[in-house]
Order: structure tokens, then sequence, then C-alpha cells
């Protein structure tokens, strides 16, 4: 089903270049044969080919089997993106390990929390977090650590060997870890070659972090599939003031970067995005005014669905002019099935389950089927649009994923807060945080409601001031009635 829609894009002799690898040893041992002499990965100092980089991951997997990790043992990383965390990210996975990309906002307590809960074996650390690490009960290492000598391939390993684990729900909370195994991220990888014109050899600017599923699959080991260039810069800013000199290609974005970069276009002439050919926009809805502006600068938007529980892509939208509220088409190599209108997929995409986790695993999972949360509508065509979400996270423009609840708690603080209910709404066309508030009497007593909703809004500021900008509220309201209320006197939260 929806073969023609994907596989038709490309020529047969493409398609052969494109077979579907189960494994990311595979894929090193193709992208070393194909693209030998092709430049691969480089930043503002090096630069290397596909060859040198095989060596170079070798080299790595040296150096891991010597620190003695017990068999598919875990190994961190925790640093920006760079030519390091690349290097790990393959020698780690085809050395047989399983490895994690830890997300660069954790502070010392969450890091040794996952340290613990993940029982990590050793930890590759930049010396911008090194700090973080001190007392952590696990091997410690520089993030450029290396052999001089070569280590084959891991033994053993094929598509049902664990991969990775992923975080979900970004970093707040405790993080639920996502367990991948081979098989499942290179058919992530696999779905996103496929495009309308150019597919192999682009030019790549890794934006998105490598912890972000979206980041390493779509961003990365694409990348690498299609012998395809990938500049990384660990700082952001500067990454984006580079778009001139790199030309990029091909971008993998979140909307919020995808403005950010229409922005600095509308100072400064189309030539910023000069060579810019297509655009991947995912991890949150996109906005159709972002695609129809890069569509008419000749950047082709192509956006689709997946979450880290299916790997990253579960379907593509190849005509987002005509349908750019629709997530496209499901992949080919998945089933799918719609239950009350919640999607569910199975394929070789899915999780293997959350670590350590059987009863949340229970929850999203069945028969092998990966229950989505989120509910579906599918036109004549087979084009799916999201109507709605079975849970209450939030999903912003950047790609994060915010718990309300954790919001509300920051709230309930304030004295001037009797209850409240922090929701996804609107601004401009774009999502944004809202908090209704229902004052406690004393604290409005004799107010007008001007004042009052002045009041309201610099208690938002001051809470606002200790958040993280992606949790930070931008909408506020005061009721003067109670919530709706369940049996037990809970708000009900979808009956407002």
């Amino acid at each position: 089903m929806n073969e023609e829609y994907f596989y038709g894009r490309v020529s047969e002799e493409d398609r052969a270049k494109l077979a579907y690898l189960p494994t990311i040893s595979e894929l090193l041992e193709m992208a070393n044969r194909e693209y030998h002499d092709m430049p691969a990965i480089g930043d503002d100092n090096a630069k290397y080919t596909y060859g040198e980089l095989y060596s170079r991951v070798a080299k790595r997997r040296f150096y891991l089997n010597s620190l003695g990790i017990s068999k598919g043992g875990k190994v961190a990383v925790m640093s920006r993106n760079s030519l390091d965390s690349m290097e790990l990210f393959l020698a780690i996975t085809s050395a047989g390990y399983t490895m994690i990309m830890l997300p660069a906002q954790l502070d010392e307590k969450k890091l040794a929390g996952c340290v613990m809960k993940f029982s990590i074996e050793a930890l590759f650390v930049s010396d911008e977090f090194k700090p973080l690490t001190e007392g952590l009960n696990t091997k410690v290492l520089p993030i450029g650590a290396t052999a001089e000598e070569e280590a084959p391939m891991g033994e053993g390993i094929v598509k049902e060997t664990i991969a990775a684990i992923y975080f979900t729900g970004g970093t707040t909370g405790a993080p639920k870890g996502v367990v991948l195994n081979h098989g499942s991220l290179m058919r992530g990888a696999h779905n996103a070659c496929f495009r309308d014109e150019r597919v192999f050899g682009h030019r790549y600017i890794a934006f998105l972090p490598f912890s972000h599923i979206y980041g390493s699959v779509a961003g990365f080991l694409t990348a690498v599939y299609t012998g395809s260039y990938v500049y990384t810069n660990a700082d952001m800013k500067k990454a984006v003031g580079m778009i001139p000199y790199v030309k990029p290609t091909c971008l993998v974005l979140v909307p919020g970067l995808a403005e950010i970069i229409l922005g600095l276009v509308s100072v400064k002439g189309k030539e910023f995005i000069d060579g810019l050919e297509e655009m991947l926009v995912g991890a949150a809805p996109v906005p159709p005014r972002i695609m129809k502006a890069y569509q008419d600068l000749g950047v082709r938007v192509l956006c689709g669905y997946g979450m880290t529980e299916g790997a990253n892509l579960s379907s593509a939208n190849y005509d987002s002019d005509k349908y750019p509220d629709s997530m496209g088409k499901i992949y080919p190599g998945q089933e799918y099935k719609f239950v009350n209108k919640e999607l569910w997929i199975k394929g070789d995409n899915v999780m293997v389950g959350y670590y350590n986790d059987p009863e949340a695993t229970a929850a999203v999972m069945e028969d092998g089927w990966l229950k989505t949360g989120d509910l579906v509508e599918e036109d004549e065509n087979g084009y799916i649009t999201i109507v709605g979400r079975i849970k209450n996270l939030i999903i912003l423009g950047n790609g994060e994923n915010v718990s309300p609840e954790e919001i509300e708690e920051t709230f309930y603080k304030e004295n001037f807060v009797k209850d409240c209910l922090v929701k996804e709404d609107k601004m401009n066309g774009e999502p944004v945080i809202a908090i209704e508030i229902l004052p406690y009497g004393p604290e409005v007593e004799g107010l007008t409601p001007e004042e009052i909703q002045k009041k309201a809004e610099e208690v938002v500021a001051k809470v606002n001031a200790t958040m993280p900008t992606f949790k930070r509220v931008t909408k506020v309201s005061v009721r003067d009635t109670d919530f709706a209320r369940t049996g037990a006197m809970k708000i009900a939260r979808n009956v407002q």
C-alpha cells in the first residue's frame, strides 16, 4: 500500500541503491563501498570523506572494546552536535553496544538519575558538560577518546539487536526510555530517503540534536544512506549563520527553526538560502503559511508524521501545497489501522518497548501494534490528518513536548492562584502555551477586572522567569467562575 507514492518517485536504478539495510553496520559498509571518496561529515575545522569516516569509526570501536563494556551495554554521549558525537553514534551502535544520546538540557541531578536508571557503563562527555559528571558511578571519558588501531564491526549484529535508547517527553520529569533496535532505526532512515527530485549527494546542516529522534535519523542516518554531506556546529546561532557558506541543499528542521530562517531571508534576501532545494519539517505541526512562504521561494517543504516510539517517520506528505493540513500517506512496510479513530501502526519501525517499564509498554502496545495516541482521519486518497490527541501533552513549534501538569504545579505555589489550567492555544496562528487562572479571593478583593488581569500577567511573568523558554506561558486569561470538575473534584481538562 502507498508504494507508488513513495518508491515511484525514484528510478529503478536508484531504488536498487536504496534497498532497506537492517543494521547500521551494513549501512557503514555500503557507504564506504559506494561513497568512499565523497565528503561525509565536517565542521569549521575538518572535513572527512566516507572512507575516512569508516576508518575513524573503526578506531572508535577499538577504543570502546578496550573499556570492558558488557555485551549490549549502554554507552552514553553528552555533547552538542559535533564530529565526535557523529562518530560515536556510529561506533557505539556498530560495535554492538546500546547508544544513549543525552539531552544537553540535563542538569547534574538528572544526569546522575539517568546513569542509574539506564545502567550506563560509559559516558563520553564534551568539556562543556564535564563539571556535571563529578562523582558519577560510571566511566567518564573525553568525547574525543579514540585508538590508533581499527576494530571490525561487532559480531552477531542483526536487525533485532538493540541499537539505542531515546528519551520521550523532552527532559521534563522522569524520562521514559524508548528502546529501538537496528531494524527500526534503519527503517526510519530508509523512509526519509525518498524524494521527488535529487536523492543522493545532498548537503545538510545538522541543526537538530542527535538526542532527538528526528535529528539523528532523518538528519544524519538518512544522509549517510544517500551519500550526503553533513556539516555540524555546536553553536546553533553560528550554524544558522553558516547557511550561505555551507549552501545546504536539504535541511531537517522543526517549524520554529524554519521560521527563524525565514525571518533571516526577509532581512538578507533569498541569497541567504541560495541552493536550498527542500526542507523536511516535522516534530510538530507545520503552519501552512510557513509552507507557502518557502514554496514561494522555490523551496519544497516536505512534512510528515512520526514519533520516537515509531523510529521517527510513519508518514510523509509530498503534496503540502495541495494538502497543507495533512501528514501525507503512511510509508510502505507498515500496517496501520484506526481504533476508535486512534492511529495504530505495526512494522519493523516500531519500538521494542519502554526500558524496564512493562506497564507503560503494555499501555501503548498490543500484539505488536503501537497505539499512537493520535486521533486521525484518512481521506479517500489515503492522506491522513491528525484531528486530536488523546494525551494531554502540548507539542510546541520547536518540537518540545510540554507537560501541562508540570507547569500548573509551579503556578500553584503562588498565593494569587486558587486553581489553574494550562493548555495549548493559538496566537497569530502559532501554537502557544496558555493558562486560565481562577484567582484566590483575598488576593483580588476590591480590584477591578482590569487590575485582576494585570496582576495575573505579573504572576505569569514572575513564574516564566524561573522556567526554560519552551515552557513559558504566552497567553493569560482570568476566570470569574469555577472550572468544570469531575466526580473526584478534579478539573475536567477537556470540558472547559
